[in-house]
């Protein structure tokens, strides 16, 4: 069964080698997509790193930006390579500080009993699961810039409120999921069917955790979503999730998810070993 991982990344070479390392099989293969932003000898590393390796594939480079569309710009960048290579029967979305908490030949077979289908985390908008932004209302009602323009963090315009494109119900839930061959196509198919959606989402704060989720949950395909997250996440408070460490690894083993986000190898790269010897069977 012929997965693809999509993978972005902007920095650790070393660690983006290793999860490529982790999860090759004969069926795998991997586009990886360096944040235009990042510096060139880190894209330089990433290269050497992984060169000499077939089933890799480097995505054109988005300059990204916190919150901003730019991620789904990279996202769509990502998935455009995927369907140029071929059919896969699943696109798996990972960042470089992602690593699998299963051997890869037993991703491969989970991924295999879902056939046609998509794994996304998902709820409708508004949700207490974002209370501490009116549900998440804010991230819509009000057009929203990228720090690229204003050399700040992702700025909103208040008095420039706005409705959902029409016909659309919005909804949100984590960009790390699992994608249908069928999800791509619908994915990417959305900017040519619905350019006013899709330039509308070009002013939506954190779109990315909006767009995939609104796209698929509004098509066909809404009985082929499943709400189901496949990366073990812990959010200790704040914007950003926890960087794991070894004192993570239990909570990490029982958690049953095919992958966990996110570790640094700079901060604590005991834990990958960790895993490596108790969940991968790597020596």
């Amino acid at each position: 069964m012929a997965v693809a991982y999509l993978i972005r990344t902007h920095h650790r070479p070393e660690q983006l080698v290793r999860l490529v390392e982790r999860l090759t099989t004969p069926e795998a293969s991997f586009f990886v997509h360096v944040d235009g932003r990042a510096p060139d000898f880190v894209y330089e590393a990433m290269r050497t790193g992984l060169a000499g390796r077939k089933n890799v594939y480097w995505v054109p480079r988005v300059d990204s930006y916190y919150s901003g569309f730019s991620f789904v710009r990279s996202i769509l960048a990502g998935l455009e390579e995927v369907r140029s290579t071929g059919t896969q029967s699943h696109t798996v979305l990972l960042s470089g500080q992602c690593y699998p908490l299963r051997p890869a030949a037993q991703i491969e077979s989970f991924l295999a009993e879902r056939a046609g289908e998509s794994l996304v985390e998902h709820f409708r908008i508004p949700s207490e699961r974002w209370a501490d932004e009116d549900g998440g209302l804010d991230r819509i009602r009000y057009r929203h810039y990228e720090r690229v323009r204003f050399r700040t963090r992702t700025l909103r315009l208040p008095l420039l409120r706005r409705s959902f494109p029409n016909g659309l119900e919005p909804w949100g839930g984590s960009a790390w999921c699992v994608l249908s061959a069928d999800a791509v196509e619908t994915l990417l198919a959305f900017r040519d069917e619905r350019p006013d959606a899709y330039h509308f989402f070009d002013r939506v704060r954190a779109p990315e955790e909006i767009f995939l989720q609104t796209v698929l949950l509004n098509s066909p395909l809404r009985d082929r979503v499943a709400n189901e997250g496949v990366h073990h996440i812990e959010w200790p408070g704040g914007s950003h999730p926890r960087t794991f460490t070894s004192g993570d690894f239990d909570r990490l083993a029982a958690s049953g998810k095919p992958f966990a986000r996110k570790f640094d190898v700079a901060r604590d790269e005991k834990i990958l070993d960790v895993i490596d010897r108790e969940l991968l069977g790597e020596g």
